[in-house]
This record gives C-alpha cells, sequence and structure tokens, in this order.
C-alpha cells in the first residue's frame, strides 16, 4: 500500500531537516559572505555558492544522538599571480583567525576551512579558482592544501544535473527519494556510501522518457519503489565494483574510496531493502502494510496512525477480559496467566526482517533487576513479575535447557515493545530490534506503566537466518 499522506508526515516529522535550522544556516552563511567580502583576503571574490546536500535540497536531520549536520559554502575566486594552491587555503584560514567571532571556530582541513557552530552545524568554506579561457568555457579548481595541487571542479554543474534529474521526475520526489535513503544509511548503519555517489547513483536511474511518455512517478512511495528497484537492478548486473563518474565531470570517479567489500554490502542491502520495499508497497492490508514499511524505516513511520490503533486494540481486548481495567490492573486482578492472550500483532510491532532457518534452536530469556546498567543484580525476573518505575532489567538469551550462552556464529537481536497509555502519549511505543551489548545482552529502563515485552532471536552471522526465537517475556511496570 502507498500510504502516501503516511510518507509526507514521516518526512515532515522525522526526515527533514527542521525550516528553522535551514534559516539558521542561511542566517549564518550571509553573515561569512559579508565577513569576506570586508576582509583583507586578497582573491577577489566573484561569487558564493551553496555545495553538497544544502545545495542539493537532500539535507536531512543528523542521525540520533548527533545533533549536528554538515553543509558546504563555495567561494568562486579570480586567481592570484603567483599564489599555488595551498596559499588560497591558508590564507583563507588566516583571515577566520584573525576574526574574534570566528577564532575560536575555525579548523583547516585539506581543500576548505571549516567553521564549526558546536551543537548546531559545521560549514565547510571551499576556496575554488575560476580560470577564463578566451576561446572556450572558464574552467575551475579546486585547492588541494595537502599535495599543493589544484584539481578540476564540475562549479555548479553537478547541481545544475541534479536538478534536471529531479524536475524530470516531477514533484520534488527524486529529492525526497534522496533524503529516505540517506535516513535508511543514517539510522540503520548497514552500508556506507558518501553522499554525493548515493544521489549519483539515484539520478542515474532516471530514465529518458519517464516523465515524457510514461506517467513513471505518480506518487513518492512509487517514485521510491521505481528507483530502489532499478537500482538493484543495475546493481546486480555489476558485481565487480564500477567507477561512478561525477556526469558533471567526467574522469572524476566517485567511486575510487570505495572497495570491493564495501560495494559488495551496499548491493546485497540494497537488493534487501528493494524486496522489503516491495512487500510493503504490494500489501493490500493498510495495517500490514504499516508493519512492513516499519521494518524499512523504523519506529517514527505512521507513529501517529499506529498510537491510535494500538491504544484501540488494547482496550479491544481489556474489555474483552474485564470492563473497565487498565492492562496492569487487569494482570493484577487476573494473574499473570491473562499475558498468554494477549494479541501479539499490535500495530507497532515490526515484522521480522529476517528469513528463518530450516532448523530452530530452543532459546530462553533470563532476567534480573537493576537499577542501572552496569549496577549489581537485584533480584532474578520471571516473564510477567511486576517491577516498579525508575528501574531497569538486564537481559540475556542462552541455550534453553541448558543456559549457556550461544557460541560466537551467533548474534541476539532484541525486539522490544511498549503498549499502554504512558508510553503512547509520551511517543514511545516500541516494537522494533535493538541489537545485543556484551554476552547477547540487553538492558532497558523501566519507564512507563504498562504491559510491555521483549523476544529474543538468534540469528546465524553468516547466513542472517533466524534459528531461534524466545518466546514473550512480558514486563508489567506498575
Amino acid at each position: 500500500m502507498k500510504l502516501t499522506a503516511r510518507f509526507d508526515d514521516f518526512l515532515r516529522d522525522t526526515v527533514n531537516l527542521n525550516q528553522a535550522r535551514i534559516d539558521l544556516l542561511s542566517q549564518r552563511v550571509d553573515t561569512i559572505k559579508r565577513f569576506l567580502r570586508d576582509s583583507d583576503y586578497e582573491p577577489k571574490i566573484i561569487r558564493f555558492a551553496a555545495q553538497g546536500s544544502w545545495a542539493h535540497k537532500t539535507i536531512i536531520k543528523p542521525p540520533t544522538g548527533n545533533k549536528e549536520f554538515d553543509a558546504d559554502l563555495v567561494v568562486y575566486l579570480e586567481p592570484v599571480d603567483d599564489w599555488d594552491a595551498a596559499k588560497y587555503v591558508n590564507e583563507l584560514r588566516r583571515v577566520f583567525r584573525a576574526s574574534a567571532t570566528y577564532k575560536d571556530k575555525t579548523s583547516r582541513k585539506s581543500r576548505c576551512v571549516t567553521v564549526d557552530y558546536a551543537g548546531d552545524f559545521h560549514l565547510d568554506v571551499v576556496p575554488i579558482v575560476v580560470r577564463e579561457h578566451w576561446l572556450g568555457s572558464d574552467t575551475y579548481e579546486v585547492c588541494n592544501r595537502a599535495e599543493n595541487c589544484f584539481e578540476a571542479s564540475d562549479g555548479d554543474g553537478f547541481k545544475e544535473w541534479w536538478s534536471e534529474q529531479n524536475k524530470a521526475v516531477g514533484g520534488n520526489y527524486l529529492i525526497k527519494t534522496a533524503r529516505l535513503l540517506k535516513y535508511l544509511r543514517d539510522t540503520k548503519s548497514t552500508f556506507s556510501a558518501k553522499s554525493v555517489l548515493l544521489t549519483t547513483l539515484i539520478g542515474e536511474r532516471v530514465g529518458v522518457f519517464d516523465g515524457v511518455i510514461f506517467d513513471t512517478y505518480p506518487d513518492l512511495p512509487t517514485t521510491l519503489k521505481v528507483i530502489v528497484g532499478r537500482l538493484d537492478d543495475w546493481l546486480q548486473e555489476n558485481p565487480d565494483l564500477p567507477a561512478v563518474e561525477n556526469p558533471a565531470l567526467p574522469g572524476e570517479s566517485f567511486t575510487r574510496k570505495w572497495t570491493q567489500e564495501q560495494y559488495d554490502n551496499f548491493r546485497n542491502k540494497i537488493s534487501q531493502y528493494r524486496e522489503w520495499v516491495d512487500d510493503a508497497y504490494g500489501e493490500e492490508d493498510r495495517d500490514e502494510s504499516i508493519k512492513k514499511w516499519r521494518r524499512l524505516f523504523g519506529e517514527s513511520f505512521a507513529k501517529g496512525e499506529v498510537k491510535e490503533a494500538a491504544s484501540r486494540r488494547l482496550r479491544v481486548f481489556a474489555d474483552a477480559i474485564q470492563q473497565g481495567k487498565d492492562l496492569v490492573s487487569l494482570v493484577e486482578a487476573r494473574g499473570r496467566q491473562i499475558l498468554t492472550q494477549m494479541p501479539a500483532n499490535l500495530p507497532q510491532v515490526v515484522s521480522v526482517p529476517y528469513r528463518n532457518a530450516a532448523n530452530q534452536v530452543p532459546v530462553r530469556i533470563v532476567a534480573y533487576e537493576r537499577a542501572e546498567e552496569d549496577g549489581a543484580d537485584l533480584r532474578p525476573l520471571t516473564s510477567g513479575d511486576m517491577i516498579h518505575p525508575n528501574s531497569g532489567i538486564y537481559f540475556r538469551a542462552v541455550q534453553q535447557a541448558s543456559g549457556l550462552p550461544f557460541s560466537k556464529d551467533f548474534k541476539v537481536e532484541w525486539q522490544v515493545v511498549n503498549t499502554d497509555e504512558e508510553a503512547a502519549n509520551s511517543d514511545c511505543l516500541r516494537g522494533g530490534f535493538y541489537p545485543s551489548k556484551d554476552m547477547n545482552s540487553r538492558y532497558e529502563p523501566t519507564k512507563f506503566r504498562g504491559v510491555h515485552w521483549v523476544q529474543a532471536f538468534l540469528i546465524n552471522k553468516r547466513t542472517r537466518l533466524v534459528c531461534g526465537v524466545s518466546d514473550r517475556f512480558f514486563v508489567v511496570i506498575a
């Protein structure tokens, strides 16, 4: 199912960089432009231009835990006689360092000077020398300070190429698809690809006649499906690391720092995510489609609709057994045995992102209450035990019969499910998968009144198949 409105919500609320932060970036950049024009920097400034994700309009919120984002500002310069490449960067740094405003914010890289607005963003100021040619087009050169050499640049060429590709798709759907794939890269951390490389791979999948003869891109979900499908097809046709060049500057390779191993992983992951996109798009049941899109994009996708549906389903469950009781009161009145009747297919519960192995291994969860993650075990817990808020639980997955740990050939991922009103009201209805720490363990704080559960999934590291699944371990926070 397309769920176009949910995609719009997801981009607005989760993926897109806040407009206030973009406005602040623009204000800070305007100040830097005035500063440099009024400074004693010797090269004549021709103009300024945004570059990178900021210019391409594919900039997204930084991933959780990293509040700062990156932006690039190009300064186009007339050449100065007898200046080598390093001097353009070194002198630019001197100008910033001489300012009381920028002195403590400035650092230097090989090709730029970085102004660091701590807690907000990093701005790379990139000097590019423009050389005029009477019988041909102007050429643009980046200044490599480390090797003291000039390197060819496309100027605004790539930005213009990307703009044309986005225009051919229409609706800014190509830009939005790029944002979604960058979000996928940053949140799942399962593949690496620099933004300019990822943008190029996406843009090159746009067909010449897509918007002329065919209505290939009627909406964002369809665009995502088409682009990811074409990208997967192209990657499968190229098992060896290909040379992906700058479409605006032939000869400049965007894959020069990619290894075959990184490419193989990217190729495999895109193939896997293509299956997930096709599965979610083709699913006709709305709740199931939401689950499948959440498998791809995580718990922030359609969270408002999931919150309402989860609360509604749990109320139906509680009302069917004992009128007027919330889940905790229900367990207190009827005992933990009632938990076996609790529905497992709540809307926030993400579909399992792995296939099952033919042979399954019994898995058991052992648990202890702990006041903090590295603290002492306060008491052992069994499924359905009640625990107070503001404590925590240490979970470990072990072999069912022996209680011994699993071999290093396996890893354990944990599905953590939060339910009930307190979690819902705090936008903390969870249902996704989370990694183990050491010894196939995980620590979870107890925050919200309600009935929650965890489940351990034993995964073969080589085949990435699920080789065993524990029973649900219920946690009742009262």
